[in-house]
């Protein structure tokens, strides 16, 4: 499968829904302690949903011309452009989370209380 199929999970979460959490959480709270929490959960997320051991062989991947062999191994591409598996989202939607959070204790740190 062609990695463009990513392109519009990749957007909805880690772009829009991540940053709506994250904008809704600093609006709300305005609280450092909440960012670092947010921050952490997003880490966390998508390291757990990233780093699911799956299948493996000694022998090694199959290449395809595209590099979407790996992703297709691990379940992480969608098999329509409809379906979106849950691992695939948890991982883009945390590394979303993990970013947008970043930015704004980057950005609006000296503000935080």
């Amino acid at each position: 499968m062609a990695l463009r199929a990513l392109w519009k999970p990749v957007l909805l979460y880690t772009g829009v829904l991540a940053l709506l959490t994250v904008g809704t959480v600093y609006l709300a709270t305005r609280s450092l302690a909440l960012i670092l929490v947010l921050t952490a959960v997003g880490l966390l997320v998508a390291v757990l949903n990233g780093g699911t051991a799956g299948r493996t062989s000694l022998g090694g991947g199959e290449n395809s011309d595209e590099g979407g062999a790996e992703f297709d191994e691990a379940g992480l591409l969608p098999q329509t452009s409809t379906e979106v598996s849950l691992r695939l989202t948890l991982l883009l939607y945390g590394t979303g989370v993990f970013l947008w959070s970043l930015a704004v204790l980057i950005a609006l740190g000296d503000t935080l209380a």
